[in-house]
Formats: C-alpha cells, sequence, structure tokens
C-alpha cells in the first residue's frame, strides 16, 4: 500500500540527505540516556504517503530553521553550502511531493519526505 509514482533514485538522493544530516548531527552532539537514535518509518495517507526520518539530535537553532531549505543560507555547518535540503525539497517537490521540517528541539528533529500516493 506504499506505492508512490517516483524516480527511486532521486528519492534516494532525498532520504540519503535527510539521513546523513541527522547522522552528522548526532555526532556533534553527546549521546542521549540510552544512545542516539535513528528511526525511518513510513505511512500511507488520504492523499499521499509520508516518510518520516527522526534523529536525536540536538535540534536546529531557530535561525537556522528558518532558512533551512533556502540555497547557500541554510547550512548548519562549517563548509556547508546550504544546498543539500534545498536540492531534496526540488526533488520532492518535482515529483508532486514536498521536504518539510515537523520538529526541532533538545529531544530532536523531524523531516518528512510526503510524495503524493499511486491511485
Amino acid at each position: 500500500g506504499l506505492i508512490a509514482p517516483a524516480d527511486h533514485d532521486l528519492i534516494y538522493r532525498i532520504l540519503a540527505n535527510l539521513v546523513r544530516n541527522a547522522l552528522e548531527a548526532m555526532q556533534a552532539s553527546p549521546p542521549p540516556d540510552g544512545g542516539h537514535r535513528l528511526t525511518l518509518s513510513a505511512a500511507r495517507h488520504d492523499d499521499g504517503i509520508a516518510i518520516h526520518v527522526d534523529d536525536t539530535g540536538p535540534g536546529l537553532a531557530p535561525k537556522a530553521a528558518a532558512h533551512l531549505f533556502e540555497a547557500f543560507t541554510g547550512s548548519t555547518k562549517p563548509g556547508g553550502t546550504g544546498l543539500g535540503l534545498a536540492i531534496a525539497r526540488d526533488l520532492a517537490r518535482a515529483h508532486g511531493g514536498d521536504v518539510r521540517l515537523d520538529r526541532s528541539g533538545t529531544g530532536g528533529s523531524r523531516f518528512t519526505l510526503w510524495l503524493p500516493a499511486e491511485a
């Protein structure tokens, strides 16, 4: 029931970016009790499929969160270009979907890739 009309290489690029960002965020912060955790989950909704990437990193600063999807302004790491999430969002939108930041705080962050479901 989780079938979306999408280019698997491009969806891989989106998810690889989200996972890489989550891993880097967790590596840059002390682990919570029980250690860091990265969780991917997916669910079908009436209008599409949501793929969630949850981490237990430190969360994003409000200033960084405000510009995450803007090319050349959203990077939170030294030497970063700020292109990763901008490209990920563009790829998702080319499929009729989107990438969004659902939550971010001291308990971690959740990004969601939303794709329209196959009819």
